[in-house]
């Protein structure tokens, strides 16, 4: 229930932005209009970018959020112009500023990957750019044990235990076409993630370039 709540809330302060998009054109319509431009024609996308999260790897006040850098691969089979299922594969590192502790940990590495599933929406489709939503859920795994000294735990210094728990995604993307294959993306997302007995509330974006192929009419 707090998910589904949390979702829609995410939802909702994202739409603002995607529809000042839609007002800067007033024939747009959430169904493909007659004669499809080709830049919307395609079965398959395949996107690759730089990843950023902001992360807090704690359940404990004193810790501050991490900043994580990584990677983004994405894959989206298109059924129609208007919509598809994609499939996400993300991998984030960092460091954890640990607070003043008995064992002398400062600032161990960590990781994070996950695998996201789920349908997105291509609402806004021009010429030259493009907007929609999209929605994932699957799993993320955390490693935060890397780089600690042998024989100490990451809950000993009250970092989350290394676990592959529940992940998901739940945002916005705009594209600006470069030529029929080929766009530049920008992903904004909540990704909120539930490790230990406490849901996180990571933001995440995501910059990149998006290859089309394939072609919905054969």
């Amino acid at each position: 229930m707090k998910f589904a709540f949390r979702s829609l809330l995410a939802l909702l302060l994202a739409s603002p932005f995607f529809l000042s998009l839609f007002n800067a054109d007033a024939q747009v319509t959430a169904t493909a209009p007659l004669g499809e431009s080709p830049q919307y024609t395609n079965r398959w996308d395949f996107y690759g970018g730089v990843q950023y999260s902001h992360f807090n790897p704690s359940p404990a006040r004193s810790f501050p959020a991490n900043n994580l850098l990584g990677w983004n691969g994405t894959a989206t089979a298109y059924f129609r112009p208007l919509w598809g299922i994609e499939g996400s594969f993300r991998g984030l590192y960092g460091t954890i500023d640990v607070p003043v502790n008995q064992y002398g940990i400062t600032n161990p590495k960590m990781s994070e990957y996950l695998w996201l599933f789920g349908p997105t929406f291509r609402l806004l489709r021009r010429e030259n750019y493009a907007a929609g939503l999209h929605v994932a859920i699957g799993a993320a795994y955390g490693n935060f044990s890397k780089d600690l000294p042998s024989g100490i735990s990451p809950n000993q210094i009250d970092v989350y235990n290394d676990k592959l728990a529940f992940g998901s995604a739940v945002g916005g993307w705009a594209d600006y076409n470069l030529s029929p294959r080929l766009a530049v993306r920008l992903i904004t997302d909540w990704q909120p993630t539930h490790y230990g007995y406490k849901t996180q509330s990571e933001f995440a974006g995501s910059v990149g370039v998006v290859y089309k192929i394939g072609s919905l009419h054969k």
